[in-house]
């Protein structure tokens, strides 16, 4: 910060011009700033002042390889006077700017930096336009900025809002105009916001703005000047610490519906709590119910085997806690990287790993390659061979195994996971990790039972020829897992793509069993086939782009229609309408659709009704829900909502809503 920032006297703003940096280097930049104090009863204006003043005039004086960025401002106050409403700073305000200087700047050099600045200053009774000319004066050299100038411009920088991770929607209707911004659950707001454009003549300053949250999105809602609105920036104050720039994105019309009945109350501390502790109950009973699953319970049942001739406490307990470390790790790690991805305004949902073409691939590969070492093909010595648990890599193979089994499963969550996964992604970040902590503790939790319980141990049967036969016969719920994920692929990509995964499978399969064959043989580095093979393998996905699918969006039933939200709205004018999403890769969505709504008496009963049935997917990448007005019902695969007829201020009153 420099000593020699020049102030001019009389006036009814005293400015300065300061530098974070008293010797900045040549080729770096540093933060330069102006600090601006009004006077008692005076005030200045933000860079779009409202219904009256006007904004900082600046006019740089700069010597040549020096150079000043854009200026940035922290979050302007309102003012209302005389039914004109002002953008305004009360008390100390410090504007800031990024200066660059140029590396071809020789050490030592003095350089002076001088600024015209013209602005407006208001008491309640009088407004005064003011000018000065600051100037400050540092040399070229190789200091960065002393810890107390480094902290002053820390605090300063606090108060300039941060950029938002993600750019807004809105539209504008006539003269309403809808705004919908990401943003956590987690955060916490004010109980008054504004929305400052950066802008002028946008908004009606003077109209009053409503905030609705819905799931992870912040709606708002106000009166829109002009129709012909185009992309612009906004500060967003949150709460008394935090404020975020945004981008507004301007969406046809139509696209955005201000969600006034769908908006989420606020929760209680003391209901939160009870939702939370619902929540990871609900997830640990759901994680463990998931071990009957095809594609879990053979990796399960052999790790609970491997387990049965052991006498040393320690080795069973060190299997059984590497096994639930890595269940609880790979779900925590799904769930985090679904909520960093939120929190940069992207809509993901749980098992959004099946909604890749190219992941279901590998998950075809590798349920086969389970199903062909199960099957005898060939040996890897970690999914059955409890002498393994006597060593190092015993262990690390039950961790392996707890991560596969919990990767593997995530789309098998059920009924009885449904809600507790939507609270996660709603819930505040530390406890939504905690619900996808307890769906791995509530897989691992038969393994970490037999693990620490020596009389359940004892009540296995004895290792011998008979587990032979058992691992033969695990091996086909991996074949048909691999098969139905070959469907999967099938209604996300084209016939070419699924050949060449098929084509994959087969030259995964000759590479096990010649590597099952050099293994009986008692070769040296057996596996080089299979290296080969996935070699191969990483080409050919590299160069086939998946393409679409063949199936139809609807099917089955003619009268079902695809989700829409602009037609919902039409229809609920009129009529009930019956929405229910699904995903290829759901089968719980699968089994409900098959017993509950396809079946004749269901289809008679809406047609007796007249409701309208529509039906949502969510199989590929694409999204038919949208991220705007329904965006928390991504967080789960299955979900139906009946909306009975009626609607109000253009939004849908949602009478009926559960997660499948």
């Amino acid at each position: 910060m420099s000593a020699q920032a020049y102030e001019d006297e009389g006036q009814k703003i005293a400015a300065s011009l300061l530098l974070e940096s008293r010797m900045p280097a040549a080729g770096t930049e540093t933060t330069l700033a102006i600090r601006m104090s009004p006077q008692a009863g005076w005030h200045g204006y933000w860079l779009n002042p409202g219904d009256a003043g006007f904004p900082q005039q600046l006019q740089w004086h700069l010597p040549e390889g020096v150079t000043v960025g854009e200026l940035q401002y922290p979050a302007p106050e309102q003012l209302l006077a005389s039914d004109l409403m002002n953008y305004i700073y009360h008390g100390d305000y410090t504007l800031l700017a990024p200066l660059v200087i140029a590396d071809d700047i020789a050490a030592g050099t003095p350089i002076t930096l001088a600024v015209d600045i013209r602005y407006l200053v208001c008491s309640p009774k009088l407004c005064v336009p003011e000018q000065q000319r600051l100037q400050t004066r540092f040399k070229v050299g190789e200091k960065g900025a002393s810890k107390k100038y480094l902290e002053t411009f820390n605090t300063w920088r606090q108060l300039i809002p941060r950029p938002a991770a993600a750019s807004a929607d809105f539209t504008v209707h006539k003269d309403q105009f809808v705004l919908s911004l990401p943003l956590p659950e987690s955060t916490t707001l004010a109980e008054e916001l504004h929305f400052y454009p950066e802008v002028n003549g946008v908004l009606s300053n003077t109209a009053s703005q409503s905030f609705v949250r819905n799931g992870d999105r912040l709606f708002m809602q106000t009166v829109a000047t002009e129709g012909n609105v185009s992309d612009f920036y906004g500060v967003l104050s949150l709460n008394e610490t935090l404020a975020i720039r945004i981008k507004a994105v301007r969406q046809p019309e139509g696209d955005l519906v201000f969600p006034t009945q769908v908006s989420l109350p606020p929760e209680q501390p003391g209901n939160l709590l009870v939702t939370s502790l619902i929540a990871v109950l609900g997830a640990v009973l759901g994680g463990f119910l998931l071990n009957l699953m095809p594609c879990v319970f053979p990796i399960l049942s052999l790790k609970v085997l491997s387990l049965a001739n052991l006498s040393d406490e320690r080795v069973a307990r060190t299997g059984a806690v590497a096994y639930t470390l890595g269940a609880v790790l790979a779900c925590l790690l799904l769930g985090a990287f679904i909520l960093m991805l939120r929190e940069f305004g992207h809509q993901v949902g749980w098992a959004f790993q099946l909604q890749r073409p190219e992941i279901i691939v590998a998950l075809i590969l590798l349920m086969m390659a389970i199903g062909l070492n199960l099957a005898g093909l060939f040996e890897l010595g970690t999914l059955s061979s409890g002498s393994r648990l006597q060593h190092k890599p015993g262990a690390v193979g039950d961790f392996w195994t707890g991560v596969l089994a919990a990767f593997v499963a995530t789309p098998c969550t059920g009924p009885f996971m449904a809600t507790a996964l939507g609270a996660a992604l709603v819930l505040p970040t530390s406890i939504g990790l905690m619900v996808f902590a307890g769906l791995g503790l509530g897989m691992a939790l038969p393994f970490l039972l037999v693990g620490f319980v020596p009389a359940l141990r004892q009540r296995m049967p004895r290792p011998g020829a008979w587990m032979v036969t058992a691992k033969r016969f695990f091996a086909v719920p991996m074949f048909l897992t691999a098969l139905g994920l070959v469907w999967v692929l099938m209604q996300q990509s084209d016939s070419q793509y699924v050949f060449t995964a098929l084509l994959l499978v087969l030259l995964l399969s000759l590479g096990l069993w010649l590597t099952g064959l050099f293994q009986q043989a008692g070769r040296q580095k057996p596996w080089w086939p299979l290296v080969l093979v996935l070699v191969i393998s990483g080409g050919s996905l590299t160069t086939v782009a998946p393409g679409s699918g063949t199936k139809a969006t609807v099917k089955d039933v003619e009268s079902t229609m695809a989700f829409d939200e602009e037609a919902l709205l039409a229809l609920v004018k009129d009529q009930d309408v019956f929405v229910y999403f699904s995903a290829d890769w759901c089968l719980t969505c699968k089994v409900n659709e098959k017993t509950a709504i396809e079946r004749q008496e269901t289809q008679a009963a809406f047609s007796r009704a007249n409701t309208a049935v529509m039906l949502g997917e969510r199989s590929g990448t694409g999204q038919m829900v949208t991220q705007r007005s329904l965006a928390f019902w991504q967080n789960i695969n299955a979900l139906v909502c009946h909306y009975i007829f009626g609607i109000k201020e253009g939004t849908c009153s949602r009478k009926y809503c559960r997660n499948c």
